[in-house]
């Protein structure tokens, strides 16, 4: 027994070293692939490499994301400037941007007034208040961007937890947290419990462990990851909720132009709302049963301590007000740039100019300039007429923006390029054709396994641009509408629920603090598989009287591939062949 202790001792102590130099050894025959297939085999090696490193923490996540900046010149994969570039993408500024109004929220208090408020709506039972944000995210997902809607609701839902918890257990967070922040200025308790945390989450998450109980910490787990993934899922609810949902209409009409496929705004909403909606229920169930089953229970005195401290609040002031117009602003400006039953502004300027982060660093000047009280133009003294702070000032960014979580996105746009470069992801479509020979109900629910699997490591707009002329190529070739294999493609992409890295609503969260990488891990495994399910069960229950999938539509019978496909096929020795 003494010996098996030394040995757990010896491999928990050097668990970090046995990982790095693990993972290297591990998948090094990938390096002697001397073939036409060198480049993809490496790629391989280090997208192997980087998950173990992620999955296992060995490395700071943001760290291990800076491992292709260095491998993919080294490996004749991108050029250093190409890595560079993907580390710092359009839509790293759409993060930016979500983040600093989010900042704007909390600075202001704003985020407490409306934690307090669904609180003393749905009350302080956990299971309710989950459901009441997943609810919330949800909706917001599907009209706006994922990451904003996620940056924007974890600052609400830190608030919860700081209300559900336990006073003396939270008392000792807000003195932790207080010098871990080494703050001198004098803030509100909630200000101090609802900061947005520093790059230091392994310092943090040892103080939570140290200040909340077992069953508090369970409970902020829960509560936390529901904000994510609900995110993700609400995205696919509607075509602008996501990119990959806008990746599938720029494909159809490059593939089949001038086709009447029957989707647009209307019939996608019509198809995927019920399969969002069952997967948020799912989702809520996962949730529950893994985090919530014995958490603090809620009771009468909690409610009307909440109702109280809500009816204690001050009128809203200059500030709560002009960041509530900034932030219905944004939501005005990302819905209506391209709403698609309706031309949007976007439409006035070059096409493909402007996008979302466009939007969201002009909220951002616009939080800079306002003033955080309103002037006083009237008064005689020159305190009076002292003009204040803006309601967002760069010392609160540099203080709690979590710096780190753009590298670990980052980490993974590069990723997903040299994915692309190499000509791994075309090598994994030339496996996908070998798909023909069974069912196209079973080629159907392979597709859906793949999309899900790799777009937990590459962003799931390259896995929907990949996959998409592949998969509707192999649906024209077994004569069967492709949307069969299109949608559910398309859907699956956002079902990234497994790693920090997957999706940027992930990262967001897990940069809370709360969370592990084993957390988001086995309860992402949990939810992945039952929203793959209910996917499968819609594409057979429903999608086929949605956008009648039964008959091989006349769109689709076009006799030759468009050009991007044929230079595919011909650069990986493939041959179509057109059936009579």
């Amino acid at each position: 027994m003494a010996r098996k202790r030394g040995v757990t001792s010896i491999l928990a102590t050097y668990k970090q070293s046995f990982v790095i130099w693990g993972a290297l050894l591990i998948f090094a025959p990938l390096m002697f692939v001397r073939d036409a297939h060198e480049l993809q085999a490496r790629c391989l090696y280090c997208v192997a490499v980087m998950g173990a490193y992620w999955v296992f923490e060995a490395l700071p996540l943001a760290i291990t994301a800076f491992i292709p900046m260095i491998v993919f010149p080294l490996f004749g994969i991108m050029r250093s400037e190409e890595v560079a570039r993907a580390y710092l993408p359009d839509t790293c500024f759409l993060f930016m941007g979500g983040l600093m109004v989010a900042l704007a929220v909390e600075k202001c208090e704003l985020h407490a007034r409306i934690a307090l408020f669904v609180l003393k709506t749905v009350g302080s039972e956990p299971a309710r208040v989950m459901a009441g944000f997943m609810g919330v995210t949800g909706f917001l997902s599907m009209w706006i961007s994922n990451t904003a809607t996620t940056a924007l609701m974890v600052p609400i839902v830190q608030s919860v937890i700081t209300e559900l918890v336990s006073n003396h257990r939270m008392e000792d967070l807000v003195a932790l947290c207080e010098a871990h922040h080494n703050s001198n200025r004098k803030q509100s308790i909630g200000m101090r419990r609802l900061s947005l945390p520093n790059e230091n989450n392994e310092i943090k998450r040892e103080e939570m462990d140290t200040a909340m109980s077992p069953r508090e910490q369970r409970m902020a787990k829960g509560l936390m990851l529901s904000v994510c993934f609900s995110a993700n899922i609400g995205g696919a609810a509607t075509i602008t909720g996501t990119a990959s949902n806008l990746v599938l209409i720029g494909q159809l009409n490059e593939l089949f132009p001038g086709a009447d496929t029957g989707v647009n705004f209307l019939s996608w909403l019509t198809f995927a709302f019920p399969m969002v909606f069952c997967c948020l229920i799912y989702c809520w169930c996962v949730l529950y049963l893994l985090y919530l089953r014995g958490a603090p229970k809620g009771s009468i005195i909690v409610t009307r301590k909440l109702q109280q401290k809500y009816n204690e609040l001050n009128n809203l002031s200059f500030a709560e007000i002009a960041v509530v117009f900034c932030f219905a602003l944004l939501l005005l400006l990302w819905i209506l740039r391209e709403p698609q039953v309706v031309p949007g502004w976007g439409e006035m300027f070059r096409e493909e100019f402007v996008s979302d982060a466009t939007s969201a660093m002009l909220i951002v000047i616009l939080l800079f300039t306002l003033p955080e009280k309103l002037p006083n133009f009237k008064g005689n003294s020159s305190e009076q007429r002292k003009a204040s702070s803006g309601l967002l000032d760069w010392a609160t960014v540099q203080d709690r923006f979590p710096w780190s979580v753009l590298f670990l996105l980052g980490g993974g746009f590069a990723l997903a390029a040299g994915v692309k470069e190499s000509g791994l992801s075309h090598d994994i479509g030339a496996i996908m054709r070998n798909l023909d020979v069974f069912n196209h109900n079973i080629i159907m629910l392979i597709c859906i396994i793949i999309s899900v699997t790799l777009t937990n490591v590459c962003s799931n707009t390259v896995i929907a641009s990949i996959f998409i002329p592949i998969v509707a190529e192999l649906a024209r070739s077994l004569e069967i509408d492709p949307l069969n294999f299109m949608l559910p493609v398309t859907i699956s992409a956002s079902f990234a629920f497994l790693l920090p890295v997957a999706t940027p609503p992930n990262a967001i969260v897990f940069s809370s603090g709360y969370l592990k990488v084993s957390d988001m891990f086995v309860s992402g495994l949990c939810v992945t598989l039952g929203c793959v399910v209910l996917s499968m069960l819609n594409m057979l229950l429903w999608a086929g009287f949605v956008f009648n999938l039964h008959l091989f539509p006349q769109w689709a019978k076009n006799p030759s591939p468009p050009l991007d496909v044929q230079q595919w096929a011909v650069e990986n020795n493939i041959t179509f062949v057109a059936k009579p």
